[in-house]
């Protein structure tokens, strides 16, 4: 068994490495997995060995080519993260925020991009890559469920959230979060929609959100139109490009993917 935790605890590391401003020290990193320094050395030392992970000496961590490799073949759709992934760093520039893009995956959604901040002190995306939130917590998942039919609704812990909220939520075209899932980070989000038919607005696809996210002292509710224009421009621009690599049911791509 001893084995196989350290086997666990490689992976978490790496999941918490890649959501992380890179080099990493070895103390951040051990905070962030909750073991001590001597612990957390000995699995990096090893993913190190194994060519999963550079170490730069006192700048840190970082992660190396086979991760990346690992990341490419197993990833979601490598040819969609490619589609988007300009789009969402000219965002981050543009909006001087870490951007981070979340597909939906049943009653959940999962984080599958995300772009620092490129000013601090918010310098790794708001969240970990393959981090699972559901979707009735959060601004992103709440601008999904927006989208979603009364038929989805039902099978879905809505948690408190009443169908007249989520009427308002997709009339207005974006969601706000302050801090629900994570302290003192402020997020403004909005949908990422796939059409059926160009002529049919009314039925659209809830592929997935994409989030503006700061901190609360910089991006306080008065500064959410600095970033709302921007960020609506994106996703208009995304669902249409993310809907054509995905194919011709993108939603049912989607979830066979399984995130």
């Amino acid at each position: 068994m001893a084995g196989v935790s350290t086997a666990l605890r490689g992976l978490q590391m790496l999941e918490v490495l890649a959501g992380m401003r890179q080099p990493a020290s070895l103390r951040a990193v051990a905070e962030r997995v909750g073991l001590s320094q001597s612990q957390t050395f000995r699995v990096l030392r090893e993913l190190e060995r194994a060519g999963y992970l550079d170490h730069l000496g006192r700048s840190g961590y970082r992660l190396a080519g086979r991760s990346v490799a690992l990341a490419t073949l197993i990833g979601p759709r490598p040819a969609m993260l490619r589609a988007v992934q300009p789009a969402v760093s000219r965002l981050a520039h543009i909006t001087g925020e870490a951007v981070v893009l979340h597909l939906r995956s049943g009653s959940a959604r999962v984080l599958v991009l995300g772009v620092p901040a490129p000013t601090g002190p918010i310098a790794e995306p708001a969240g970990v890559l393959g981090e699972r939130s559901p979707l009735a917590v959060g601004g992103s998942g709440r601008i999904i469920l927006a989208h979603l039919p009364p038929s989805e609704l039902a099978t879905i812990d809505l948690a408190g959230t009443t169908p007249a909220q989520l009427a308002a939520i997709r009339d207005r075209g974006y969601e706000t979060s302050f801090g629900e899932n994570h302290p003192r980070v402020n997020g403004v989000s909005a949908p990422l929609l796939a059409y059926r038919d160009e002529h049919d607005p009314d039925e659209p696809t809830a592929l997935g959100a994409i989030t503006v996210a700061g901190p609360a002292s910089r991006l306080a509710e008065a500064d959410f139109p600095r970033v709302l224009t921007p960020l609506l421009s994106a996703c208009r621009d995304l669902g249409p490009r993310l809907a054509a690599v995905l194919g011709p049911c993108p939603g049912e791509t989607i979830r066979a993917l399984d995130l």
